[in-house]
């Protein structure tokens, strides 16, 4: 069973496997949503960090018998795509085009796999069709033409990121005279000319938010109701809290989503790294200096919800056990050594061990560095290996 901590109940939820557990949800497809990166930019190494770590679950997921389903949005409609756009004398469209053939680049550079995309634009019929139905709830409200959605009418607003009502009271976003409450968020934009307008009968010419567009993805695909949610730290206020009450409302389900998961920030120059605040360094850079292994193996040496200060003295520090790992693999594949060893179930029991810990990649790290170490491998480090995503 794989522990995972949940962000929402601050507990551990347990996944069966089908190699451990013949459980009808083990037999079943697994679905992830993970929330992608608005393609204006280059994706950066704070954005690598998110898709090594679901690609990790992924993938173990998937070794272990689990049927995965894996979906990332991809946000191609925002007011910085449009004014990235209008620099370079481009379309929105045409320059969203561009960066989504980027991230595609850039995720195959990383060697992360199995991953659907969906294109927020794509869901604009949902996306209207979802506005009007939040607004028919009670859950949101139209205003000077803009759709918001109604905090106070959401319970479970706040819990997540633990913000109490009060606190809530003084959330100042998408500021506009006239809304019920200051943390109101808004999902339908009409007001902001930013290159992009879709024609309603009632709603209007406008287009959807981030918290509107993912919820139409995830509602035309998982039909609003998954296993795994995934993001990083900074999107659980207001991003995912406007995801879980939305969903609540159109579901009529308490726990829509079984496990809220979060990955920690890349910090760089005392801020998260961001392509806004100008200290990112972009994944194909880092990819110029170091191989994709190391990269793996850097962010397997902290903990997944832990925040991270961007070191390149620590992923040095790595490139000694990555050398090592492939001169051991290089010899096996030499000699076939390792295939005449019996499997060594201390040592995946080990890796198990570790990995259905909420993913405790310290461990496996640790591991890996005495199999190093030691030179003498199991028949089983291959597979593992295999299954970190590290490609010898």
């Amino acid at each position: 069973m794989i522990r995972l901590f949940d962000t929402l109940s601050k507990r551990y939820r347990l996944f069966p496997t089908k190699s451990r557990n013949k459980c009808p949800e083990a037999r079943s497809h697994l679905k992830i949503f993970i929330c992608g990166p608005t393609v204006y930019d280059y994706c950066h190494v704070g954005h690598a960090r998110v898709f090594l770590f679901y690609d990790l679950v992924a993938r173990y997921l998937r070794s272990a018998g689990v049927s995965v389903v894996f979906v990332m949005n991809i946000t191609d409609i925002d007011p910085k795509i449009s004014v990235r756009a209008k620099q370079y004398g481009d379309t929105p469209k045409k320059f969203s085009d561009k960066f989504s053939l980027q991230l595609y680049t850039d995720l195959s550079l990383l060697g992360v796999t199995g991953i659907s995309f969906a294109r927020v634009s794509d869901y604009i019929p949902m996306a209207k069709k979802l506005a009007l139905k939040l607004v028919k709830k009670g859950a949101a409200y139209s205003l000077n033409g803009n759709v918001y959605l109604d905090t106070n009418k959401i319970k479970s607003f706040g819990r997540m990121s633990a913000i109490t009502k009060g606190r809530l009271k003084n959330m100042r976003l998408d500021i506009a005279p006239g809304k019920r409450s200051p943390a109101d968020l808004l999902l339908w934009n009409t007001a902001d000319l930013i290159g992009y307008k879709y024609n309603d009968r009632i709603l209007g010419s406008g287009f959807p938010t981030a918290h509107l567009q993912d919820l139409s993805v995830i509602v035309a695909l998982f039909n609003g109701t998954y296993q795994l949610h995934g993001g990083a730290t900074d999107l659980v206020y207001p991003h995912h809290e406007s995801l879980l009450g939305q969903l609540v409302t159109l579901t009529s389900l308490k726990s829509p989503v079984r496990c809220w998961t979060h990955v920690g920030l890349l910090m760089s120059e005392g801020s998260k790294m961001s392509n806004s605040l100008g200290n990112a360094i972009p994944i194909r850079k880092i990819l110029r200096r170091y191989n994709r292994n190391v990269i793996r193996l850097y962010f397997l040496s902290e903990h997944y919800r832990k925040a991270v200060h961007f070191s390149t003295s620590a992923i040095e520090r790595l490139e000694k056990l990555d050398r090592r790992i492939l001169e051991i693999v290089s010899v096996v594949r030499t000699t076939g050594d390792i295939a005449k060893g019996d499997e060594d179930p201390v040592t995946m029991q080990s890796f198990k061990g570790h990995i259905e810990n909420d993913f405790d990649t310290i461990g496996i790290l640790k591991m890996l560095t005495k199999i190093a170490d030691d030179g003498r491998p199991s028949a089983n480090f291959l597979e593992i290996l295999q299954i970190l995503g590290l490609d010898y």
